[in-house]
């Protein structure tokens, strides 16, 4: 942690978790390394501001080193985040940001020889149970129109993007004309991002199919560009800004949705689209439900599904909602992202 005895445990928090500092560096890579760690730069503002305010915190309580934290410290200052009434959602936050400080403590212990510390629960100390229900984010086909026709031009291939491919309001004013190829089998388009640095979240790599209604449109996109030159030639500011005017201008109530709300969109269009190709338009929601109730109770997401008819309907579902997932950038057996994304 610097000079020994010298820096001050705020420091130390900025000195211990660039042990898994991972911006570039994709989760799958991550993943195949066995090397997990902050992926984004969101993230990385969010983790190291936590941390350094639970530090301060545990400073009042004669606390100068990390590694003379204990589990008594923790629980100590999740009971002092709920006298003080911060969100279920905050502390749940709090909790992760924690796990990432043991995590990188950890790994620079190892770096050093140094005995491993653990001082954060097996278990999370919030109950997730007492988090606000999910809603439906997503823009309807009416709102996106709306919006579409009161943004300026630039930022409405942002728009497009977003709606049309599930891109993230960075991701869209990043991608550029060389991530976009035909089809291997021959039939449309794809996007194809093998390297996301810089352009996705985390540089987590992205294949997505471009859905035919959008070729045309993509297509007078990409003319006359270069492989390097962006499709948008603004900032995501400048979009996000654009998107709230329209909405404004529209009476279009946007409820914490943002630019988040294309992306919304597109999810539960695609996974309707994937049920409809299965033949299981009608059932694949109904197991939805029947899934997101199991873990809302606390229980296995396939629990009470036990006929053969049950247990393969559940697979295809699973199987569809993985794809959304990967085709948005988000990994597998994500339920507690499917309830926010895709829950009705």
């Amino acid at each position: 942690m610097g000079k020994r005895g010298k820096s001050s445990i705020v420091h130390q928090v900025k000195s211990a978790l660039k042990e898994i500092d991972q911006i570039g560096l994709s989760k799958r890579t991550a993943r195949i390394n066995d090397s997990h760690g902050i992926h984004s730069i969101k993230q990385k503002d969010n983790t190291m501001s936590d941390c350094q305010n639970f530090v301060k915190w545990v400073k009042q309580q004669g606390v100068t080193k990390l590694y003379q934290l204990k589990e008594d410290h923790y629980r100590s200052y999740l009971d002092h985040l709920k006298k003080e009434k911060r969100s279920i959602g905050h502390q749940r936050n709090v909790e992760t940001s924690l796990r990432h400080l043991q995590k990188a403590m950890n790994v620079r212990s190892s770096r050093f020889g140094r005995e491993q510390v653990v001082w954060v629960p097996n278990k999370r100390i919030t109950d997730w149970r007492e988090l606000e229900p999910p809603k439906n984010r997503s823009y309807t086909v009416e709102e996106y129109k709306l919006i579409r026709e009161n943004v300026p031009e630039n930022s409405r291939r942002a728009v497009d993007l977003m709606r049309n491919l599930g891109l993230r309001v960075r991701e869209a004013c990043n991608v550029k004309k060389e991530h976009f190829e035909p089809s291997r089998n021959g039939e449309g388009w794809q996007l194809n991002i093998k390297n996301g640095k810089g352009v996705t979240k985390g540089g987590r790599f992205r294949k997505t199919p471009i859905p035919k209604h959008f070729e045309r449109q993509l297509q007078q996109m990409l003319k006359n560009k270069g492989p390097e030159d962006r499709l948008v030639t603004v900032s995501t500011d400048t979009v996000r800004r654009a998107v709230n005017e329209a909405c404004r201008k529209a009476s279009i109530s946007q409820n914490g949705r943002g630019t988040h709300g294309f992306r919304h969109a597109y999810s539960r269009e695609r996974l309707e689209e994937l049920f409809v190709q299965r033949g299981i338009g009608r059932e694949g929601p109904k197991m939805i439900a029947r899934i997101m109730y199991n873990k809302e109770q606390g229980r296995n997401a396939w629990y009470g599904i036990n006929t053969g008819h049950d247990k393969e309907l559940y697979g295809q579902v699973k199987n569809c909602i993985d794809q959304v997932h990967s085709e948005i950038g988000h990994g597998k057996d994500r339920w507690d992202l499917a309830s926010i994304y895709l829950k009705d």
